[in-house]
């Protein structure tokens, strides 16, 4: 009886455990492919819900600038009526809606400065009388992004300034 040594822990591993499969990585990569298509499809369309949305305020402002003019215009009754509040239809065509005519200042311009798709739309402003010290005004903008036609309306009354 002798102290015999213990044998060593065989250590035996099979050939499944030694890597990753070939079914494993495709499918890993797969989900990482559809994962990456997914997020630049998702980043694509916020971008031009982001364009579109910029436009229609653009477009607004646009309406809102003539809005302002025809309700700042000096009107007396006992003189002539101005030429903004004049009943009838005035359009007004080839407005670039986002092209930023002051952004030709080196500090200002960068490389996608060029990139922007120019957007032309036609102002409509429609005057109806409706009292002789009263008038109507609708304004409408109306522009094609992406070959859809989009359209934005604003209107006011305008009294006269005397009473």
């Amino acid at each position: 009886m002798g102290f015999t040594a213990p044998k060593p822990f065989a250590f035996h591993r099979s050939r499944k455990t030694l890597g990753f499969t070939l079914t494993e990585v495709v499918i890993a990569a797969s989900i990482l492919a559809l994962f990456i298509v997914g997020s630049v499809s998702a980043m694509a369309q916020l971008n031009r819900w982001a364009s579109s949305a910029r436009l229609r305020t653009l477009a607004l402002s646009l309406a809102q600038q003539k809005v302002d003019e025809v309700l700042t215009t000096p009107w007396s009754v006992l003189g002539t009526t101005p030429t903004a509040l004049t009943a009838g239809t005035v359009t007004e065509t080839k407005l670039p809606l986002n092209n930023d005519p002051f952004n030709s200042a080196t500090g200002l311009s960068s490389d996608f400065t060029s990139l922007d798709v120019q957007v032309i739309d036609t102002r409509t402003t429609t005057v109806t009388t409706i009292s002789a010290r009263v008038v109507r005004v609708v304004v409408t903008v109306t522009y094609t992004y992406r070959g859809r036609p989009y359209s934005v309306s604003m209107s006011t009354l305008r009294a006269s300034d005397d009473f």
